[in-house]
């Protein structure tokens, strides 16, 4: 996959990504018009992709219809598929499967690929035979990122799992994105990993592992904070980030982010939710704004 600008390959640097939110209709179904309103201005910003139905855009609440609906909806306003790098959620490796095949099929950017959920304590040798079966059933698979975030899907993506599945399907696995915020396990799969793009998803120390050798970023922050995000991804430290790591994790991040974009933007849909996330409490959310705010100009 040659992001970004569909020249090079992903291994070689491919700069920012927003994890873009996913914006609701009352009902809850997704306003794909303000969708990709939001995925055109972010792209505008300089992005080559823009990633949807991750962690930040509420994927694993998004159901297998809605998503089929991706590319088409999307694409009558303006945003391409090959924009689009698409986070697949499932425990089942065949629905999995299914969804990859169909979005690669539609022209997908990439996917971004978590392990199983549900199951906890599962072992290494469980993921990989897991893994294995989502690629071998998607048949011609490409440009898969692997999605390391323990703290939502309780399985730990182990470096030694992305070699064996490296080795195993090196037409397959083109990167890894790496949310779990452990700046340790960060500086392992970097160091032994620079045939591939790693991706860091936790912001506050994105500049130091962009001086690692990092690839770049998928970023929930970049929905609200694209700018300030991008320094970060050339490796420039930024003392706001800190500051903004440490009043979004006081809160349920993605209620937050939405949060933002809904005071930047003055468009008060933006706070909307997919069950059973919440929006803030107005109590809660207007000394977080009024701390934030400022730092993202």
């Amino acid at each position: 996959m040659n992001l970004p600008g569909q020249m090079k390959p992903m291994r070689d640097r491919i700069g920012l990504s927003a994890a873009l939110t996913t914006p609701f209709f009352p009902v809850g179904d997704v306003d794909w018009v303000r969708f990709a309103a939001h995925a055109r201005k972010l792209l505008a910003t300089g992005m080559s992709v823009v990633t949807a139905f991750g962690n930040t855009g509420e994927g694993a609440s998004i159901s297998a219809q809605t998503r089929g609906l991706l590319y088409e909806r999307m694409a009558t306003q303006g945003v391409r598929s090959s924009q689009l790098v698409e986070c697949v959620y499932g425990p089942s490796a065949e629905d999995v499967a299914q969804n990859i095949k169909r979005s690669l099929m539609r022209g997908s950017g990439g996917i971004l690929l978590p392990p199983p959920f549900f199951f906890k304590n599962v072992s290494q040798e469980g993921v990989f035979r897991w893994y294995a079966e989502v690629f071998e059933r998607a048949g011609d698979c490409r440009d898969v990122i692997l999605y390391n975030f323990p703290a939502q899907t309780g399985v730990l993506i182990e470096p030694d799992l992305v070699s064996r599945l490296r080795d195993a399907f090196p037409q397959v696995i083109v990167g890894v994105k790496d949310s779990g915020g452990d700046w340790e396990y960060t500086k392992a799969m970097l160091a032994s990993h620079r045939d591939l793009a790693i991706l860091v998803g936790h912001e506050g120390y994105l500049a130091a592992a962009m001086r690692e050798g990092a690839s770049g970023a998928i970023s929930g922050i970049a929905n609200v904070a694209s700018a300030l995000v991008r320094r970060l991804v050339e490796g420039l430290d930024d003392p706001r980030i800190g500051i903004i790591m440490e009043q979004l994790l006081k809160l349920p991040v993605v209620p937050a982010i939405k949060a933002i974009l809904a005071a930047q933007t003055g468009d008060k849909g933006w706070n909307r939710l997919c069950a059973p996330l919440t929006e803030i409490d107005e109590a809660m959310a207007k000394p977080f704004l009024a701390k934030v705010l400022p730092l993202m100009e």
